[in-house]
């Protein structure tokens, strides 16, 4: 099957079975599970198939920068949304997003992606530990949004279509750095933001963050799988290796009473 046609059907259902998990289980359940490289691992996966091994790898570290990216995100619109509406705090966490890694772009090439692992997991722990808190009193709050999950599946395969179709223009750094470009914690955030209110927002966040963990320990992984194994196994065994780390982080996080 081409591979425009696999991501036109494969994401919709990956973010439709995310979003129900989600109402099932919980914001927090919710979190882990979006947390996981549903969007950030597919996108390298076709940038492998489609660009090649040696790109796809030269990619990682751009995506540990994302990652790094990501938690700003998370930060802004924590604080944006305790003001504004989720539009306008969308726009300010995306800004946070694309500030940085136009700052960090210049310093990606010149660091393994071992160092930027490190940097990675030493920031997602000051982030936890000054993660901005809910002040308003939203708890309760349910709204029900009219056609939710299919804008949320529209949304997500839209951006992944155009960064793969771009990637080769972008080039390994900024393609790298876009990968984990916040598009399903965006969309998350937003959704619960008008649906549940900023209580849930945080918990939907902090909910991911193990996923991060996981994901960052997947990137750093297929750096050495991806030589040595090809393509197809290294996604296989770096997804099982994320798994493990994810679910670690979890109970970490858990005992910590973070999560």
């Amino acid at each position: 099957m081409d591979t425009f046609w696999f991501k036109v059907l494969a994401m919709p259902t990956v973010i439709a079975l995310v979003t129900l998990a989600s109402r099932k289980w919980g914001n927090v359940v919710g979190g882990v599970i979006a947390g996981m490289p549903w969007v950030g691992g597919a996108i390298l996966l076709f940038i492998a198939l489609e660009q090649g091994e040696v790109f796809a790898v030269n990619a990682i570290p751009g995506a540990l920068v994302g990652l790094i990216c990501w938690l700003g995100f998370c930060s802004a619109y924590m604080i944006a949304g305790q003001r504004f509406k989720a539009f306008s705090s969308l726009l300010i966490g995306i800004a946070a997003f694309l500030l940085p890694g136009s700052i960090l772009m210049n310093f990606t090439p010149l660091l393994p992606a071992e160092v930027w692992f490190v940097v990675l997991l030493t920031m997602i722990g000051v982030t936890l530990r000054f993660f901005p808190k809910v002040k308003g009193n939203d708890i309760g709050l349910s709204r029900k949004i009219r056609f939710d999950i299919p804008l949320r599946m529209i949304m997500i395969t839209v951006f992944v279509v155009a960064l793969t179709y771009f990637a080769k223009l972008l080039g390994p750094t900024w393609s790298g750095i876009l990968t984990p470009f916040p598009v399903m914690t965006a969309t998350l955030a937003v959704f619960v933001h008008i649906g549940q209110g900023m209580h849930q927002v945080r918990l939907t966040l902090v909910g991911m963050f193990t996923g991060v963990v996981g994901f960052a320990t997947f990137l750093v992984s297929l750096v050495y799988l991806i030589p040595a194994f090809g393509i197809g196994w290294s996604f296989l065994l770096a997804l099982l290796i994320n798994v493990v780390a994810a679910l670690s982080a979890k109970m970490l996080f858990s005992r910590l009473k973070i999560v």
